[in-house]
């Protein structure tokens, strides 16, 4: 005898298993960019290739030749950071000894001679030891400082990871194997602690001449060479998003041309913009023929000019070889924003 056929489910819970179902989204918002916060460059050109500027949980990479800025660009986003609407402080670790104190002193602005206390440094000999820090860095973000006065820390920066690799491993099968397992623990761990703690990541990489092929890796032309991220194809696919900064020099001028473009990245279309780094910081540079809103920016974020007094808003555009540099304020304002540093890179 068969036993009897199961009754249907009852309206009540047929309703409340619809209740449960997923709703569809748009993919589009699943993309952290677009539902957290951005850091500002403090400069509109770069932001604007940047929709707006470095996401939070998400980590970006910053590959460059060397003297093309990337460190310069670095010591500006820890200081930003705690001026920014982030409000947060951050952890700079570093690779390359020794720390540039110096530099990151003169960048910092006169008017806030506490914003230093935001800003925390560490020094990573090795892979292992950068393992170590992060860990370390797991704790102090799940458990802030005791102090009342520092901020969260919401920016990650690692300057640079391609030093860390640059004489433990040889070519051989053995190493390169272990090298790339060591490259899928830090991103693991830089993606945790970047979507975990709703921070900024950013890791500068450094470049390696390009001989023959590309075997997929990104590949830019920066003083007259072929050159690509160092650590290949295997750190590629570690990284959401790739900026690679090039320069060109003008072998009759002498004149430097230096250049942000967006390699990849899961919410920005491949796009580019002329940069240059000067004495009082970092100016976008509007194409000619161009002129906009934009092209009225200094060193430092719109956010952080509001900030300085309200008299001191005029501003004339400089033109250099009829192109659209940028705006130069009054000495005034340059001194109460801090804008003010080094020119190298």
């Amino acid at each position: 005898m068969r036993p009897p056929a199961p009754k249907p489910p009852a309206a009540s819970s047929s309703s409340s298993y619809s209740l449960r179902e997923p709703r569809p989204e748009n993919p589009l918002l699943l993309l952290p960019s677009c539902r957290a916060a951005k850091l500002s460059l403090g400069c509109p050109l770069l932001d604007r290739i940047l929709s707006g500027g470095l996401p939070a949980a998400s980590v970006t990479e910053i590959a460059e030749e060397s003297a093309s800025g990337n460190t310069h660009l670095c010591l500006q986003l820890a200081l930003l950071a705690p001026q920014s609407p982030l409000s947060a402080s951050a952890l700079f670790l570093h690779s390359d000894l020794p720390f540039p104190l110096h530099r990151l002193r003169g960048l910092a602005p006169k008017s806030r001679p506490d914003i230093l206390d935001h800003v925390l440094v560490a020094a990573a000999h090795s892979p292992t030891d950068l393992l170590s820090l992060l860990s370390r860095a797991q704790r102090l973000l799940a458990h802030p400082g005791r102090s009342p006065h520092r901020l969260p820390i919401r920016l990650i920066i690692l300057d640079s990871i391609a030093s860390l690799f640059r004489a433990d491993f040889d070519a051989s099968p053995a190493d390169l194997k272990r090298r790339s397992a060591l490259f899928f623990q830090i991103s693991a761990k830089l993606k945790e602690l970047a979507y975990r703690h709703h921070c900024v990541v950013v890791v500068t990489n450094q470049v390696v001449d390009v001989v023959e092929g590309n075997a997929g890796n990104t590949v830019a032309w920066s003083s007259g060479r072929r050159v690509s991220p160092a650590l290949g194809i295997a750190w590629a696919n570690c990284v959401n998003t790739r900026l690679f900064l090039t320069r060109e020099v003008d072998g009759a001028s002498g004149t430097e041309r230096r250049r942000m473009k967006v390699a990849f990245a899961p919410h920005l279309p491949e796009r580019a913009c002329e940069f240059v780094i000067r004495r009082d910081g970092v100016f976008g540079v509007e194409p000619a023929g161009e002129v906009s809103a934009f092209c009225l920016t200094w060193a430092w974020s719109p956010y952080m000019a509001s900030k300085a007094s309200g008299r001191a808003h005029q501003a004339t555009v400089q033109r250099c070889q009829g192109r659209i540099i940028s705006s130069h304020v009054s000495a005034n304002m340059l001194r109460r924003t801090g804008v003010h540093g080094y020119a190298d890179g």
